[in-house]
């Protein structure tokens, strides 16, 4: 089993991109499941989404506490974790992969309150790492996403494509 936190401010979207990864899985054969963690709901808040992705059926319903991968969307939370990261910044780190989601999504126009909505490049980062297809991403997306939808598969595809 495959297991993902997020790390996220709300309004970047981080439950979204578990619930397009949990789709796109889905779509693949696999089991999958996405949930939401955070607090008083508002703005800039700090946020966490647990994804998990198998084979075989998932029993568990907890927090993830020893995840595979940790995708942080906003640089300035501070994870300590020997987990492989995903990260949205221009410079990577030791056992990571930096993708500057946020140039993505202001050059794409997807902006909400000021806010670059990263989600949909992060999904994209985290898809080719988890070995999900661009087109289950793109369909998952497609299902999920209620505006903006070319560039939100758009910023996907980019992002998809950096991550070697």
């Amino acid at each position: 089993m495959r297991e993902v936190v997020i790390y996220c401010r709300g309004g970047q979207g981080g439950i979204t991109s578990a619930r397009i990864l949990a789709r796109a899985a889905l779509a693949e054969g696999y089991y999958s499941q996405a949930m939401p963690q955070f607090g008083a709901e508002r703005r800039g808040a700090s946020v966490q989404a647990y994804l998990r992705i198998s084979e075989t059926p998932i029993r568990k319903r907890s927090r993830i506490t020893s995840p595979d991968t940790i995708a942080i969307f906003d640089r300035s939370l501070r994870v300590e974790s020997d987990a492989f990261k995903i990260i949205n910044s221009e410079n990577g780190e030791p056992n990571s992969i930096a993708v500057d989601a946020s140039a993505i999504a202001v050059r794409l126009g997807l902006i909400v309150s000021g806010w670059p909505v990263v989600n949909t490049a992060m999904s994209g980062a985290m898809a080719r790492h988890l070995g999900i297809s661009l087109s289950s991403l793109e369909d998952a997306i497609s299902q999920e996403v209620g505006v903006k939808v070319e560039e939100n598969i758009e910023a996907a595809r980019i992002a998809y494509r950096m991550v070697r």
